[in-house]
């Protein structure tokens, strides 16, 4: 009633409104654009975590190669092996794998053992066996997996050879070497992994395992040689 007796005063109540209105829109609009700042701002963390600094840089040198721990034990220089010819005694014996990758038997003289998993050298074995003996049954095993060692040297309590368990890892070979000393850099280790066509040069920032980063903690190789600088 008061604003039809009062045109006037209608028309400024009404603008009122209005302009209540857009600052709401307003304070809805900012406050949007503060959640997707937010929201960006998060996405950009979650990136920066996932993408960061490597904790292993690898450089390959030639052909990539299966890892050495991959399948049946393959048997390697300096390995100790049992041949066991069924009823064959004189065909039998515990031979060591020389450092040319071979060994030597009777009848059948100098033959390649190292690259060869068992199965394949007790195949090969009874192949050549059978051209002097009637159906052979042979049987290889490996007494001492001498190959299986790595080197640990440089800024460590005891530099050496040790011998390489299944599945090890860095964080094991140190301390099975006594541990870094207090001079060690323990964010440049070297890996260095050979074979017979290649090169593996790994750095790795050990620290980040004590951080709680386990990318770090490098799974070992028959023949990996860890310097500690």
């Amino acid at each position: 009633m008061e604003g039809e007796r009062n045109p006037q005063l209608a028309r400024v109540r009404r603008s009122r409104n209005l302009d209540t209105v857009e600052v709401r829109q307003d304070a809805r609009s900012v406050a949007a654009g503060h959640i997707s700042l937010s929201i960006l701002l998060v996405m950009a963390l979650a990136i920066s975590g996932c993408f960061g600094g490597a904790p292993v840089q690898t450089q390959v040198v030639a052909k990539p190669a299966e890892s050495a721990d991959a399948g049946p034990y393959k048997i390697g220089r300096d390995d100790v092996l049992d041949v066991l010819v069924w009823k064959q005694q004189q065909l039998s014996g515990r031979i060591r794998v020389a450092s040319d990758g071979t060994i030597m038997l009777p009848l059948i003289g100098q033959l390649k053992a190292a690259g060869l998993t068992t199965n394949e050298l007790q195949t090969d074995l009874a192949a050549r066996f059978g051209r002097y003996v009637h159906d052979p049954n042979v049987t290889v095993r490996v007494y001492d997996p001498a190959s299986r060692v790595f080197f640990v040297l440089g800024e460590v309590t005891k530099p050496g050879m040790y011998k390489l368990t299944s599945g090890e890892v860095l964080s094991q070979a140190l301390a099975e070497a006594g541990g870094p000393t207090e001079y060690a850099n323990l964010r440049k280790i070297k890996i260095v992994r050979r074979s017979d066509d290649q090169q593996i040069e790994m750095t790795v920032n050990y620290s980040e395992v004590r951080s709680g980063d386990l990318r770090a903690d490098v799974p070992l190789e028959r023949g990996d040689t860890i310097t500690v600088p």
